[in-house]
């Protein structure tokens, strides 16, 4: 198989998915993380470095960080920073932070199975490289124009320059700052001076909002959020009450669809309904590593629960409360044009795999082949405008449309 390609699919596939990244190169494939101000601009691309094929997550744009990079070469002698776990690596360099995962045919199977978790673990791994490595400039910042980097830049001036007038500010460490999670949360919502209460018996910050196009069951458009701290594994965010649903107007079976639908497109969302008395609510956990959440986490768990809450309620919920048939044309729509789009890609896919084997001449022979029949077919759309004039729209031709 040709790895790259195959690999280059799957990042693609990952980027139509995913709402807060964007794709920045197609050829060689390349994708960037954009979801708001507060993230660090991700690049996630494919790297071939000696005979390892990898995906790679770099950090390359941020001129600050790219400096306290340049100094952690400096206080290691110069060489590069390297470190790695089986098929996970990272490397520090001149150009800034960078994370691998490497793969092989052997191992694409495996690797595209697991591919967004994957990410998820690169990403993980940048920011923890960050951090380390603003903590490790910081800490020795008040020696380091008579210590180690003195002596090191004597031989190496321009970097030592560039360490001295862009050194670490505040907001680059604060970034990283440890805090509990209920402390990041309330930074998060005072800032935002947004009104909320700590309920400490059950140990979750409780707030809501009014939003200008969702409304619940009882045409209310308070959404509530409450975010459990008490856990030390992970903190939960959900929306108790988000919509009830009455089963004798809106079926089981079309609120289920929604959820399923909803849960594929957005993976890590988790939507329940009581079968008992047809409560929704949405929720999403955040691990933690080591009892760390950051308030930018925060900030973007909430931005995207009222995000989601509004577009949804235009696109579905709005119909599955008041209309369940429009609501029901809506999903067998979506999951219908998800199909076809799946079985256009395999079609692609395979036409790809198909040419890999051609010989440049049988290439040129299928170029011209094609542009001859793209002629014929112009040709043919002349003819059959003429020939269709005065006979009115026949369902035959209506069902040609968009192919």
């Amino acid at each position: 198989m040709d790895l790259i390609k195959g690999i280059s699919a799957l990042i693609a596939d990952f980027v139509e998915q995913k709402d807060d990244w964007n794709l920045s190169s197609s050829t060689p494939i390349s994708i960037i993380k954009t979801d708001n101000n507060s993230s660090l601009p991700y690049t996630l691309d494919i790297s071939e470095r000696d005979d390892d094929t990898s995906i790679r997550l770099h950090l390359h744009s941020e001129e600050n960080l790219r400096n306290v990079a340049q100094a952690v070469l400096i206080k290691n002698g110069g060489d590069d920073y390297q470190n790695s776990d089986g098929p996970f690596h990272t490397l520090i360099d001149g150009k800034g932070f960078s994370v691998f995962c490497d793969v092989s045919e052997v191992s694409f199977d495996q690797f595209s199975e697991n591919f967004e978790g994957i990410v998820g673990r690169l990403e993980q791994m940048l920011k923890g490289a960050v951090k380390q490595a603003i903590e490790l400039v910081s800490a020795d910042e008040s020696d380091a124009d008579n210590g180690e980097i003195e002596s090191a830049s004597e031989d190496s001036p321009a970097p030592r320059d560039n360490v001295t007038e862009s050194a670490p500010t505040d907001s680059d460490i604060s970034q990283f700052e440890v805090v509990s999670p209920k402390e990041a949360i309330v930074q998060f919502l005072e800032r935002k001076e947004w009104k909320f209460r700590d309920n400490s018996e059950r140990q979750s910050i409780e707030l809501g909002m009014n939003l200008d196009k969702y409304s619940d069951h009882d045409g209310k458009s308070l959404l509530l959020i409450h975010i459990n701290y008490g856990n030390d594994d992970l903190v939960r965010f959900q929306t108790p009450m988000m919509y009830k649903f009455d089963f004798a107007k809106t079926p089981y079976s079309l609120i289920a669809s929604v959820i399923a639908w909803y849960q594929f497109e957005y993976k890590f969302l988790s939507m329940s309904l009581d079968p008992s008395d047809g409560e929704l609510k949405i929720s999403i956990d955040i691990p933690l590593a080591k009892g760390v959440l950051h308030h930018t986490q925060v900030e973007r768990i909430v931005g995207f629960m009222i995000q989601f809450t509004e577009e949804t309620f235009d696109e579905l919920f709005d119909d599955l409360l008041h209309a369940p048939e429009d609501a029901q044309k809506c999903i067998d729509g979506k999951i219908s044009d998800y199909q076809q789009n799946i079985e256009a890609k395999k079609w692609v896919r395979q036409f790809e795999t198909d040419l890999v084997g051609l010989s440049e001449e049988k290439r040129s022979q299928l170029q011209r082949a094609l542009e001859a029949l793209k002629d014929s077919e112009g040709s043919g759309d002349e003819q059959g405008s003429s020939a269709s004039e005065g006979k009115g729209n026949s369902s035959e031709s209506s069902s040609l449309e968009g192919i």
